[in-house]
């Protein structure tokens, strides 16, 4: 009886009262997260997903490829580092289309692209083409690597994201597992189809699988709905208020007609105003260069530095020093000394620590373990540090501004791969070279992450269930 009371009493409020408008939070919390919100979440993950296999494969393409393609040590090291080097290019347009175009089309478009030209690569004859294929892939990456985080942002209920975002983060990390997983069942073959100029072998399917996930994740975002929160952003009430309402009908089960919302907070008219390209550049990047926003920036791209610095950086060679390690001569030695002989505040904060440390110490433990199963242990918990992504970009939904948020993410992701391609360089160049002096490097900036993390704001308490949305 209490709680028919109570449902009247919502309804009553929301329609009658004369403040009948709710901002996008509020209106989100009513929606409720359910089955809408989590096979949402699940083609967001594909992407990401898509976005981490795509260069992380290179660790297991490029050693396959060595001879067909003629490749270098170095050269390797040059094309493992070209998907960061993509990003880093991009990643400053992406956020501008991103926050003035829209996150569904933006997504779609890019991810199409990103397919179409990863797998083209797995026809080219020789290195020259197969590079160039590669680039105007890693050109298209950008987009399906960060925007999928400020989406999960704007569709969760606030009380909701940190958990979904770190069940996003952990699917990506086991999207991560696929890739061995694949090359473990693909490479192995030893299958050649003569194609003229070359021989199709199992390399080039591997390409191409790791490819099409952004295919099939873009083919069904074209299913999805717009971020409700872009379209509060361009003045789109009544868009707005649809996608509310299909988000509230997928998570109860019942019309969308019943969605209590009926008007939502608008920004002001002169925000809405078209403005000019350069003017809208000028408008998504300056308020990013103020002080206020600056000092955060900074410590995400930072703090994404130091994680993608080892995991897409050190982790490219983790294949090629396990495979020295293993079949190596190593009993009570070091996998440097082994590699020299051959060569002659809260949870998402809490978390943060615990894996920069955590992965800090191990990279640090690597120049003193002399067990070969100890080291290769050390060395596969690499991968952990993509733990951090997820919190790091929760952080940042909660900093940013909606209208600034996808430049900001993109900004922040940029300086992540910036680190990829510093630490896949520097590790291919140390790693034959001062090998110990590798595992400090890499350990040593994880802990200065680690250290670094404390400077975070505090997480922004959810909103209360008040009466508008308790019983709905």
């Amino acid at each position: 009886m209490r709680a028919g009371k109570k449902i009247e009493t919502v309804t009553e409020y929301v329609e009658n009262s004369e403040k009948n408008s709710v901002d996008l939070d509020q209106a989100l919390n009513i929606a409720g997260f359910g089955w809408y919100n989590a096979k949402y979440c699940l083609v967001l993950a594909l992407f990401l997903i898509a976005a981490i296999v795509e260069p992380v494969g290179y660790s297991f393409v490029l050693p396959a490829a060595k001879c067909d393609l003629q490749l270098t040590d170095a050269q390797r090291g040059f094309i493992a580092s070209i998907p960061y080097i993509g990003i880093v290019i991009t990643s400053y347009p992406w956020g501008y289309i991103v926050d003035t175009q829209g996150r569904k089309r933006t997504l779609i478009y890019s991810s199409m692209a990103a397919g179409f030209f990863g797998m083209l690569s797995a026809f080219m004859p020789e290195r020259i083409s197969f590079i160039v294929c590669k680039f105007m892939n890693a050109l298209c990456i950008a987009s399906p690597a960060a925007v999928p985080y400020t989406f999960i942002g704007e569709i969760v209920p606030q009380r909701n994201r940190d958990l979904t975002m770190s069940v996003v983060n952990a699917m990506q990390i086991l999207g991560s597992a696929l890739v061995p997983l694949l090359a473990w069942a693909i490479l192995p073959t030893n299958f050649r189809a003569n194609f003229g100029l070359y021989d199709f072998s199992p390399w080039r399917l591997l390409v191409i699988l790791n490819s099409a996930l952004f295919v099939i994740a873009a083919t069904l975002m074209a299913f999805g709905s717009e971020s409700p929160k872009y379209l509060v952003a361009q003045g789109k009430h009544d868009e707005a208020i649809k996608v509310l309402q299909t988000i509230y009908s997928g998570n109860k089960g019942i019309s969308p007609e019943d969605y209590p919302v009926k008007s939502l907070k608008m920004p002001n008219s002169n925000e809405l105003e078209k403005r000019g390209i350069m003017t809208s550049l000028k408008d998504q990047t300056v308020p990013l260069m103020k002080p206020r926003l600056l000092k955060w920036l900074a410590l995400n791209g930072f703090l994404f530095f130091g994680a993608f610095a080892t995991l897409n950086g050190l982790y490219v060679w983790v294949p090629d020093i396990l495979n020295r390690v293993i079949s190596g001569n190593g009993e009570d030695m070091t996998a440097c000394q082994v590699i020299a002989q051959r060569f002659n505040q809260d949870r998402k904060k809490t978390l943060l620590v615990i894996v920069f440390c955590l992965i800090g110490v191990f990279c640090i433990l690597i120049n003193f373990i002399t067990d070969p199963m100890g080291f290769a242990v050390l060395l596969s918990s690499l991968p952990i540090m993509g733990l951090t992504i997820g919190p790091i970009n929760s952080f940042a939904v909660e900093i940013f501004p909606t209208q600034l948020r996808g430049m900001a993410i993109s900004l922040s992701m940029m300086m992540g791969r910036i680190g990829s391609i510093v630490g896949t360089n520097v590790a291919g160049v140390l790693i034959n070279v001062v090998c110990e002096a590798t595992f400090y490097l890499f350990g040593g900036l994880l802990l200065l992450c680690g250290l670094l993390t404390f400077l975070l704001p505090r997480s922004q308490p959810p909103l209360e269930q008040f009466k508008l949305s308790t019983h709905l």
